[in-house]
C-alpha cells in the first residue's frame, strides 16, 4: 500500500514518494504492487520498463478518501436535501422574500394568540382557547424556521405566491363583480335576507332552528372549507366552478351588505365583517387562484407549452400555499365564532339584543 494518513507517505509534506509520484493533495491513496526505481533501462528478460510501470498503474486500486467540502456540510441542516430548490422552473421569490413571510406568519401568530386571550375574557369554554392557541403556535413554528436554518417551507410559499398572484387578483375581480352584483340585485327588490328567511320558515335547515345549536368555531370551519375546496377542484369544471363560488360569494356578501346597511348603518357592516373578513376572504381567493393556476398549467400542457403538468418543485410549493390558505381560514373561523359577536354585542347591544335584529355575524 503505497501512501499514509491522509494519502501521504508520512516523509514530509511536498517529498516525492520513491516511485517519483507526487503525494496526492486530494487525500487518496492507492493499492497496488510495489516496484523498484528504474534507471529506464530494460530487465534481463528485455521487458520495456514503460510496458511494466503502464501494467502496474492498470493493476492499482484507487481509494479516494478527501475530506468533504465544509462549505457544503455547513449549507444546510441535517435531513434537509441541499439540491431542492421549491421554486424551480417558477419565479425566484428574490432575497427578502423569507424574511417577508416570517413576517407575516408572526403576526398571523400574534393575531391567533389575541384571539385565544379575548375568547378566555368572554367564553368558559376552554376548547376554544386551546386550539386559537395551538393555531398561534403553528405560526410561530413557521415564523421561526428560517432561525433554525430551515427557510425552505417559506421559501415555498414565497415562490407560491408569486406564482399564483396573479390568478388570485383574478380572483379577487370575479369576487367584486360578485359583490356588485349583489348589490344590483338588491336594487332591484331581491333581498337574500327575506329569501333565507322564508327558507328558515319551510326548515330547510332544521339545524338551524335547534335550540343548542352554537356557532362554534368548527361550524364555520365545516361550512368553509366546502367552498374553499370546490374552488381548487373547479378546475376540473374548466374552472367554471371556481369561477360560480367566487361571483356567488360576492353576490351574497353584497346583497346582505348593502340590505343590513341600509337598515342599521354600515358602521355595523364594518364591525360585523371585517375581523374575519380580513382572514377569509384571503384564504377564499388563494383556492381560487391555485385552481384558476392548475387549469392554465393544464392548458399549457395541451397545447405542448409545457412538458409536465406536476413537478416536485410545483406540487410543493403549491400545497405549501393551499395549506397556509387553509390555516387562514381556520384563523378566521375562530375569529368569527369568538371575537365578532362579542364585539357585536359590546358596540350594538341595542341591535344584537332586539328580536327582530340581524345579530349574530355577518356570511
Amino acid at each position: 500500500m503505497n501512501g499514509g494518513r491522509n494519502g501521504r507517505n508520512g516523509d514530509g509534506d511536498g517529498e516525492r514518494d520513491r516511485n517519483g509520484r507526487d503525494d496526492d493533495p486530494a487525500g487518496g491513496f492507492e493499492f497496488g504492487p510495489e516496484r523498484e526505481p528504474t534507471d529506464g533501462r530494460s530487465d534481463e528478460g528485455g521487458t520495456d520498463t514503460d510496458a511494466v510501470q503502464r501494467s502496474d498503474e492498470d493493476s492499482r486500486i484507487t481509494v479516494d478518501l478527501r475530506d468533504d467540502d465544509p462549505a457544503d456540510v455547513d449549507a444546510a441542516p441535517p435531513g434537509a436535501d441541499p439540491e431542492f430548490d421549491p421554486s424551480g422552473s417558477g419565479p425566484d421569490p428574490g432575497p427578502n422574500a423569507v424574511r417577508n413571510w416570517s413576517v407575516l406568519t408572526l403576526a398571523l401568530a400574534l393575531a391567533s394568540f389575541a384571539t385565544a386571550g379575548f375568547t378566555v375574557l368572554t367564553h368558559d369554554d376552554p376548547a376554544p382557547v386551546a386550539g386559537a392557541t395551538i393555531l398561534g403556535l403553528a405560526f410561530v413554528g413557521l415564523a421561526s424556521l428560517p432561525r433554525l436554518d430551515r427557510p425552505t417551507l417559506l421559501e415555498g410559499l414565497a415562490a407560491g405566491w408569486l406564482e399564483h398572484r396573479r390568478y388570485v387578483w383574478f380572483s379577487v375581480g370575479l369576487f367584486a363583480l360578485g359583490t356588485a352584483a349583489g348589490v344590483a340585485l338588491l336594487l332591484a327588490g331581491v333581498n337574500l335576507l327575506e329569501i333565507v328567511a322564508e327558507l328558515l320558515q319551510e326548515d330547510l335547515f332544521p339545524e338551524l332552528e335547534e335550540e343548542e345549536f352554537q356557532l362554534t368555531a368548527t361550524f364555520f370551519i365545516q361550512n368553509n372549507t366546502r367552498p374553499f375546496l370546490l374552488s381548487i377542484v373547479g378546475a376540473l369544471s374548466l374552472g367554471l366552478l371556481t369561477a360560480f363560488v367566487m361571483i356567488f360569494n360576492g353576490v351574497v356578501v353584497g346583497n346582505v351588505t348593502a340590505a343590513v346597511g341600509g337598515e342599521v348603518g354600515f358602521d355595523f357592516i364594518v364591525v360585523g365583517l371585517t375581523p374575519h373578513g380580513i382572514f377569509e376572504l384571503p384564504a377564499l381567493f388563494i383556492a381560487a387562484g391555485v385552481g384558476f393556476r392548475l387549469l392554465y398549467r393544464f392548458g399549457e400542457r395541451v397545447a405542448g407549452s409545457r412538458e409536465a403538468l406536476f413537478t416536485k418543485p410545483y406540487l410543493y410549493r403549491t400545497i405549501a400555499f393551499v395549506v397556509f390558505g387553509w390555516l387562514l381560514l381556520v384563523l378566521a373561523a375562530f375569529v368569527e365564532a369568538y371575537v365578532t359577536p362579542a364585539l357585536l354585542e359590546a358596540l350594538f347591544p341595542e341591535l344584537t339584543a332586539a328580536p327582530d335584529g340581524p345579530g349574530g355575524t355577518l356570511p
